[in-house]
């Protein structure tokens, strides 16, 4: 039987490209033009600030290419390293859990062909980083450097080898490593280590503090380190060929670009003939492999225990389930990228305080404001699905001797503690870099306390008012009108109940500092507008979760 050809195996992704706009009519269209609107004018606002760069360079006089070109090549290393990491994880998903890879698998198709095949898959869904981010940045070396009309043109052709001996070295990277571990299990801890990465780079990139390189004083230092990363060895990279290549044409020097062009141009049919081979080898087996580790374990496994009450089986259940499920579990790290930010940028708003720009007060509801924020963030993602995710088993739930209630009341104790934790760690975190006084912390300890305690009722309540049981997917059922409605209604309480504790906490911190207590009447102002935030927290948590189980009750 005659095998399919190359270009056969290409067209269902070709027309899929193609098909795409059309599936759902305008709306699709509509998100291409305002996500390529926005890429374009990311890609313009990187070649001015690069060519910015760039021209401040030209101060160095003799130095000034060479500033160039080692910022070139640093750059063009990092976004390779990135996109050879990016391949691997799409390869990943192309070369092992791709819905059509079953029937592939037992079709006469070579293996040869079906892995160039989706190594074209590959190089196009990771390489377009390169496009976006890089290509401005060598676009802007040219009115610089007074580079000819036709260096443009050629650096898209240049970026094509670069881009495919990445999405080859990736592709390796996956089946070498599915050789040996369940592929999907594997592309699980890829993405677990991908996002601590993140953290500690950017961790990393704010302890470096690179803004103080736009001081006049501090560019100097900028470029005697970009100068001091100056290599004498000849290039050994895929990045180092491209900045060769790059400057080669730049200086109008053929005799500087043959070699390094004759690498690139063979290296990346090299990469692909290597990937064909270990393909050949390996991808069965490892495809296999991965079928048999489908049904493996999450992160924690089952234990069979009783439980003294039904409350406590189902809380107990929800924290194995979101365990279990990877997708569920492996967002904490998200969460931990969004703490480890917004902890290392409040720091700023402590400088503001120094400068007397922001007093300690408006320090302090700028902390909680934003730590709020965040907290109403994480429990539209967390807490509104977790009535819609009983899905098709919520019939179970029908079935047993436990209320809506009951059910309800086990979703707030599964969700507010982490909750809680939550916003009291980034709370006191922000307060200790912005060095609080001990009246406004302990104010803020407790405000934070009673919004995580009324978004905990507010979400579960809302998501039991419209529960999606036909979803499945967490971020779908949040994105929602439902969702939608929550986060407005949590900004809307945020809001409320910090403008009810704005003179409370003024009198709180005049008299325990300066001992100063209004009259009768502030005082009663006082533990009025305290009484009026504590109404709105029970009402914003039981309302909803009273009204949720009268919906649940009657099958609405």
């Amino acid at each position: 039987m005659r095998t399919a050809r190359l270009p056969g195996l290409l067209w269902p992704l070709w027309r899929g490209l193609v098909n795409a706009p059309r599936a759902r009519g305008g709306r699709t269209r509509g998100r291409i033009a305002l996500f390529g609107a926005l890429g374009v004018g990311f890609m313009i606002a990187s070649y001015l600030g690069a060519g910015w760069l760039f021209e401040a360079f030209l101060q160095a006089e003799f130095l000034a290419e060479l500033l160039i070109q080692r910022t070139v090549g640093i750059v063009l290393l990092f976004f390779t390293g990135l996109l050879v990491f990016s391949s691997t994880v799409t390869a990943f998903s192309t070369l092992f859990a791709a819905d059509d890879l079953p029937l592939l698998m037992v079709a006469p198709v070579s293996t040869g062909r079906l892995y160039l095949a989706r190594l074209v898959e590959t190089w196009l869904q990771s390489s377009w980083m390169m496009l976006v981010f890089a290509l401005p940045m060598m676009a802007a070396c040219g009115p610089v450097l007074a580079a000819p009309w036709w260096y443009y043109a050629a650096l898209p052709v240049l970026l094509v080898p670069l881009t495919l001996i990445c999405a080859a070295a990736g592709t390796v990277v996956a089946l070498a490593l599915a050789r040996i571990f369940p592929a999907r299990r594997l592309q699980e801890a890829v993405i677990v280590l991908a996002l601590l990465g993140f953290v500690g780079v950017y961790v990393a990139f704010r302890l470096a503090e690179p803004e103080r390189f736009l001081d006049p004083d501090g560019f100097g230092d900028l470029m005697a380190l970009i100068a001091g990363l100056r290599s004498e060895g000849p290039p050994l990279g895929p990045s180092d060929w491209t900045v060769a290549v790059m400057f080669g044409l730049l200086r109008r020097a053929p005799e500087e670009l043959v070699w390094p062009a004759l690498t690139l141009a063979t290296a990346a049919p090299a990469a692909a003939a290597l990937g064909t081979w270990l393909a050949r080898a390996v991808w069965l087996r490892g495809f296999q492999l991965g079928l048999e580790g489908r049904r493996q374990g999450g992160l924690l496994r089952d234990r069979a225990r009783v439980s003294p009450s039904p409350l406590r089986a189902l809380v107990r259940r929800d924290v194995t389930l979101f365990f279990r499920t990877t997708s569920q579990w492996t967002q904490l790290l998200l969460i931990a990228i969004l703490v480890a930010v917004y902890v290392f940028n409040f720091k700023h708003f402590g400088d503001l305080q120094r400068e007397g720009i922001l007093g300690p007060t408006g320090l302090f509801f700028t902390n909680v404001a934003l730590g709020g924020l965040i907290v109403t963030t994480i429990a539209v993602r967390f807490l509104y699905p977790t009535v819609s995710l009983e899905g098709q088993a919520y019939w179970a739930i029908q079935a047993a001797p436990i209320t809506a209630r009951d059910l309800l009341r086990a979703k707030v104790r599964f969700g507010l503690w982490p909750l809680l934790a939550l916003g009291l760690g980034l709370v006191t975190a922000s307060n200790l870099l912005a060095d609080l006084s001990a009246p406004l912390f302990v104010a803020s300890l407790v405000l934070i306390s009673l919004v995580a305690y009324g978004l905990t009722g507010l979400g579960v309540g809302l998501g039991a008012l419209s529960p999606r049981f036909d979803l499945d997917n967490p971020a779908r059922i949040a994105g929602g009108m439902g969702g939608v409605v929550f986060m407005l209604l949590g900004l809307v309480y945020l809001l409320a109940v910090t403008a009810a504790v704005v003179w409370p906490v003024q009198v709180l911190r005049a008299g325990v500092l300066h001992g100063f207590w209004p009259s009768a009447r502030g005082m009663a102002l006082a533990i009025a507008l305290l009484v009026l935030a504590l109404a709105l927290t029970w009402v914003c948590h039981h309302l909803p979760l009273r009204l949720g189980a009268r919906a649940l009750e009657r099958g609405e």
